[in-house]
């Protein structure tokens, strides 16, 4: 059996968390805007100058009434609206503060800022700038979103050949992992382009000739491919006609609340055309979707589907997301999840277990104490695996290895805080290029697991100090 390299793919860690917890994990009020709920909006209003806490204030009193998927299109438009004034970097600041303030928006901030990198996006030649100018909060969403733009920016151009495929992400090699999050991202953007259709965009992704790059395109198509079955409002189309209802007049986030009584659409239409949207780029590249065959996304009565029938290079890959498609089918049972991981290819099963520890992390609301106990209800045999997915996850949501860490605080016995704290120790790898920082922050853990820090952190073992002598 092997591990999986590291939970990352960092941005597999944790998809939709994932990609939209709010579909399965605990529910909870939707967040009110700060305020009385009669202060007139032009109180909030904000301008080029404002900072992120100001904005995601004016967002939220905005978007403060409504069914969440309301609420969630209209903080969309209003945040859509700031990049132009203001720059893709303070409208996802904003984001970050509506996450930690409103619970619901925290289960929807994933989505959000791949909606806020697909607005963001302008053409080709302006690509690598704007891809460089997101943060990586909220699973590196912005990221994946502004690949998606131009995705489906291309598919109405004629698509994408091999030269495009490897030139794309080039600008941003050897820049720690942003190189990942790009060609990650491209398997995103191929679904996009490719009206979801699975093998046609792994094909694609073989064009790629860097092989980690390659597999990294790979998971972005699996990731997309749950998306679209899963949370089709989450789905690149749906994002662009969510920027696109907000063109005419986006002035203040008070359209949202005015409209927010249509259910499942958002104000002005919102998600409710994106099927006609998908319509407008299906066939464009590749030859047309009439040449290819139908592909079913999900299989009802096959949990690890489509895993058990794409090529064996996929597989790392598709077993490292598919959880998120197990739970949504078997309704969250997380013992149920783990049983169907050992169906998988026995050089798989901690793949997938891994898998599992990084959804949990939703249902857990990325709170270190309620993911600890509920990786600790997924069985002996999985326990570990679940508790490095979701180590590895809680650092790649935030980019902070403070929240990985927390997490290992929490969870319970020697070789569980080993196994986390190792995990965490990875991530700093990628994360935190100074030497000298991995060894100053692995040297503040838990006394006993110092050693499995520094292991995962690529760091020698420390010299034994010399007994003191003593008179």
């Amino acid at each position: 059996m092997i591990h999986a390299p590291r939970l990352v793919p960092r941005a597999l860690v944790a998809l939709l968390c994932v990609l939209s917890a709010a579909a399965c994990a605990p529910g909870g009020a939707p967040g009110a805007g700060p305020g009385p709920e009669n202060e007139p909006l032009e109180a909030m209003a904000w301008d080029s100058a404002s900072d992120a806490d100001a904005i995601a204030a004016w967002a939220l009193r905005g978007c403060r009434r409504g069914s969440v998927n309301a609420r969630r299109d209209c903080v969309e438009r209003a945040l859509g609206s700031v990049i132009d004034p203001a720059g893709i970097g303070r409208a996802m600041a904003a984001l970050d503060r509506i996450a930690a303030r409103d619970v619901a928006m925290l289960r929807e901030s994933h989505g959000l800022a791949h909606g806020l990198g697909i607005a963001a996006y302008r053409s080709p030649e302006t690509v690598a700038a704007t891809f460089a100018a997101c943060p990586a909060t909220q699973i590196a969403g912005c990221y994946h979103g502004v690949i998606q733009g131009y995705f489906l920016d291309m598919a109405k151009k004629g698509g994408v050949g091999a030269a495009e495929m490897n030139a794309l992400c080039e600008p941003h090699r050897g820049k720690g992992s942003l190189f990942f999050q790009c060609t990650h991202g491209m398997g995103h953007g191929l679904m996009a382009m490719l009206d979801n259709h699975v093998p046609a965009s792994l094909d694609q992704c073989d064009l790629i000739t860097a092989p980690a790059a390659r597999d990294s395109c790979y998971g972005g198509v699996f990731m997309e491919n749950i998306v679209a079955a899963t949370h089709p409002e989450h789905t690149a189309h749906s994002h662009a006609a969510v920027a696109d209802s907000r063109k005419p007049a986006a002035e203040h986030a008070g359209h949202g609340a005015q409209s927010a009584g249509h259910e499942g659409h958002g104000a002005e239409g919102g998600h409710g055309d994106h099927h006609a949207a998908e319509g407008e780029h299906a066939g464009h590249a590749m030859g047309g979707a009439a040449a290819r065959a139908p592909w079913k996304a999900l299989d009802s009565a096959d949990p690890l589907y489509p895993c058990t029938v794409v090529g064996e290079k996929y597989l790392l890959q598709c077993y490292l997301i598919q959880t998120a498609a197990i739970l949504a089918a078997n309704g969250g049972d997380f013992a149920k999840t783990a049983t169907e991981c050992t169906r998988a290819p026995e050089r798989y099963v901690s793949t997938c277990w891994n898998s599992l520890g990084r959804d949990i992390t939703a249902f857990g609301e990325r709170n270190p104490e309620k993911t600890a106990a509920l990786c600790a209800r997924v069985g002996a045999a999985a326990e570990l695996d679940c508790v490095r997915g979701a180590a590895a996850t809680l650092v790649d949501t935030s980019s902070d290895p403070a929240d990985g860490f927390a997490f290992c605080r929490a969870v319970a016995g020697a070789a569980t805080k080993a196994a986390c704290y190792g995990r965490v120790g990875g991530t700093l790898v990628t994360i935190v290029g100074d030497t000298a920082r991995r060894e100053q922050l692995c040297a503040a853990v838990e006394a006993d697991h110092v050693a499995a820090c520094r292991r995962g952190a690529g760091l020698p073992p420390r010299e034994p100090q010399p007994a003191r002598a003593t008179n």
